[in-house]
């Protein structure tokens, strides 16, 4: 895909690749130079949520916070019984 940079340094993202990379109005991209090349990556706009489940195996932190979470409020209901 051919683009033209224009007087400002300005490039425009074709609709095409936007759409497939998600890459809305305000979100962020990455350049990065490589080997004599310009990469621009797509951001996630939540990294967050963008990150979750990219470690293997059975992990239940979360889970394992809740029900911990859950134990102490029973604790402190129990206490003003």
């Amino acid at each position: 895909m051919l683009v033209r940079v224009s007087p400002k340094g300005y490039i425009l993202i074709p609709k095409k690749l936007r759409e497939r990379y998600k890459v809305n109005p305000g979100g962020k991209v990455k350049l990065l130079e490589e080997e004599g090349r310009i990469i621009i990556k797509p951001l996630p706009e939540d990294p967050i949520e963008a990150a979750c489940g990219f470690l293997k195996g059975d992990f239940s932190l979360t889970q394992d916070l809740l029900k911990e979470h859950q134990k102490e409020l029973d604790l402190i209901d129990i206490e003003w019984l």
